[in-house]
Formats: C-alpha cells, sequence, structure tokens
C-alpha cells in the first residue's frame, strides 16, 4: 500500500523539559495555544498540542495556485504536568522512559537574570541528560564485555563492534563532548535503540520576564543561538483569548518577532536541520519539511510513496519568485522554471512540482 502523510499531520513529537522553576507549562500553553489537548493522558498525564508553523508565504502562493485552502507544517508539543529534572531528586522512571521516545526535545529554562544565567541552566540540564544516559550505557557496556568473550564467534565479533560504539559514546559523555560527533551513519543507527537523550536535537525555549524578554532575544540573535527562541510565556500564553488587535498590540509592547509558535518553530527547525518546501494546487497549498540535503527524490516520498516510485522529474522555483510572478505559466515563459532530477538537493523555501509516471 502507498503511504502518504495525513494532510496536516504534525510530523514530529517534540518534548518539553526543564526544571521546577522553569515554566514549562506556561511554554506550552504559549507555543499551543487552543491546540491543547486538555483531557491528560495516561498514568503521567501527559498534556500535548498541535503548533502549527506561522508562514505568511503560505496565503500568497494560495493566491497563485487559486487553492482552496492552505496546509501548514507543525510540530506536536507534549509534556508531564509535576514532572521535571531536579538535580537533587531522581525524576520518575517512566516519564524519562517516555521522553527516549520523542523525535526531539526542547530544554525549557527561566530567563531571570539574563542569557549568561539562562546559559548555565541549559548546560545544567545536558549535564542532567548525560547522567541520565551514562545509567542506560555503562551496563550496556558491561554485558557487552561479557558477550565479547563467550558464545560464537560471529556473536563475539558483533558484540566487539557494538561495544567499540557504546564506550565510545559513553567517554564522550564523560568527557562532556557531542556524542555523534565523528560517528558513522551505522554506529549513529546502532544507538538509536537506547533512546539516548542526550543524542537528540535539542532547541532551547528562554521563558524571559516580560521586561526582559526583547534585550535576551537581541542577544541570542547576536550570539548566532539559532536553536534558542525567547517566550514571555507568562504573558504569551494569555494573548490567544484577546482580540487580534489587542494581542498585536501586547506583542509589540514584549519586543518579540512574532508568534510564540514561530519562534519555537524556528528554534525547533534549525535543532533538527529541517527545511520547508512548499506543494500547491487548485485543491490546496501545503508546506511540508525536510532534513536539510534532502533530493527531489525525497521530496517526492514526503508527499506520497507513489511519486517517489514512479518519479520522472520535477519543477523547482523559489516560492518567492513564484509569488512575484504570478503564476507558474508566467515563469514557465520566461524560461525560470527549473526542470531537476530525482538527485537535485532541495532548498529551504522552493515550491516542488513532481512529475511521476502512474
Amino acid at each position: 500500500m502507498p503511504v502518504s502523510r495525513q494532510t496536516g499531520d504534525p510530523v514530529s513529537e517534540i518534548a518539553l523539559v526543564g526544571d521546577f522553576e522553569s515554566g514549562v507549562e506556561t511554554v506550552f500553553a504559549a507555543a499551543v495555544g487552543r491546540h491543547v489537548v486538555d483531557a491528560p493522558q495516561g498514568r503521567l498525564g501527559l498534556r500535548t498540542g498541535a503548533m502549527p508553523l506561522p508562514d505568511p508565504r503560505l496565503q500568497n502562493l494560495r493566491a497563485v495556485f487559486r487553492a482552496a485552502q492552505t496546509v501548514p507544517v507543525g510540530f506536536t508539543l507534549w509534556h508531564a504536568p509535576g514532572h521535571a529534572l531536579a538535580a537533587d531528586e531522581a525524576p520518575n522512571a517512566e516519564w524519562i522512559g517516555r521522553l527516549r521516545t520523542a523525535e526531539a526535545l526542547l530544554l525549557v529554562v527561566s530567563g531571570e537574570g539574563g542569557l549568561d544565567a539562562a546559559s548555565e541552566r541549559v548546560a545544567a540540564l545536558r549535564t542532567e541528560l548525560a547522567v541520565l544516559d551514562l545509567a542506560i550505557l555503562e551496563p550496556a557496556q558491561q554485558r557487552l564485555e561479557e558477550r565479547v568473550t563467550s558464545g560464537p564467534r560471529v556473536e563475539r565479533r558483533e558484540a566487539g563492534e557494538h561495544l567499540a560504539i557504546v564506550t565510545r559514546a559513553r567517554e564522550a559523555l564523560e568527557a562532556d563532548r557531542p556524542m555523534l560527533e565523528g560517528l558513522a551513519a551505522q554506529a549513529v543507527v546502532s544507538l538509536r535503540g537506547f533512546g539516548l537523550l542526550s543524542a537528540k536535537p535539542c532547541a532551547v525555549a528562554c521563558n524571559a520576564p516580560d521586561d526582559d524578554a526583547a534585550d535576551i532575544n537581541a542577544r541570542c540573535v547576536a550570539a548566532g543561538l539559532d536553536d534558542w527562541c525567547v517566550v514571555a510565556a507568562a504573558t504569551e500564553a494569555e494573548l490567544d483569548d484577546l482580540p487580534d488587535e489587542d494581542a498585536a498590540a501586547f506583542r509589540e509592547d514584549l519586543g518579540l518577532p512574532g508568534l510564540a509558535a514561530h519562534r519555537v518553530g524556528q528554534a525547533l527547525r534549525t535543532a533538527l536541520d529541517q527545511i520547508t518546501f512548499y506543494t500547491g494546487n487548485t485543491r490546496s497549498v501545503n508546506a511540508w519539511l525536510l532534513p536539510r540535503g534532502a533530493t527531489a527524490l525525497d521530496a517526492a516520498g514526503a508527499i506520497h510513496t507513489d511519486l517517489a516510485a514512479g518519479f520522472i522529474r520535477a519543477d523547482a522555483v523559489a516560492a518567492d519568485e513564484l509569488i512575484a510572478a504570478g503564476s507558474m505559466a508566467a515563469l514557465r515563459e520566461r524560461g525560470q522554471l527549473r526542470r531537476v532530477g530525482r538527485d537535485y538537493e532541495v532548498s529551504d523555501g522552493e515550491v516542488i512540482l513532481v512529475h511521476f509516471s502512474r
């Protein structure tokens, strides 16, 4: 059976994690707004929410294609109220197990005291994640050491290969080095079964007081912290309940760019190293996420496996060029529509039209 992402489905599951003073609940509320699922789920009482990413290009592309609707990309965010990382007590084991299933983590820290204090809190959270991972890797290393010295030769060789990878990961954590740095793709895959928190993409949400939010955001921009975002959560969590004009006035007073969902989404896209591409017709204009470096064939597969299986070629153009031209036909007439093959590397913000055999 062909596989296609359901239209509008969020594509990545993101877990929010912080200490008890970070304000995870309010950052979650500011990011997902009315899209929160209020009913607690399971014994952990998880709260989940869909966070569509605001994208002004979609409405402009809708006019170009005369489409009936737009479908943004988004993330699924979740957190477990009452659960946090605290250096003086062991976290709930079931909660940690659930964190290990997330595709990425959003580390939430308080902005009290400014960017330097927030950076120290991020470092403390990363240290706690490393400690939790060492508790997984140490017994795994011991088991592999035993397997290396007993059993059939093939199993001993495989155990030795896994032991080398696990040992290297453990040594990296103990030395405060990036765990996956320099590892071959196969080695990275072999570590996935552990659900190592330190190996997951991590973005940072700095929950700043209203009066400090703009300054901290400016310092983040100046420092090139693209995987960070600043959220004045106590105020921004309430803005969905206000008329649009009033909400816009509050955002202007905060001095933060755009919606909280946009800032959080941009930080997560950076951490996940993802780009956005678009497709369009009279039914809908859709935004899609791809890993940076993905090809036109990958883009076809993200839309539908049938498109990848029957891929012939694709037309590619920057969304802004298409919006300026007003139509695909105008670009064709000017010779500005690129015909590309399956190995073409898709750029962020491109419109891709796939041609395929049925």
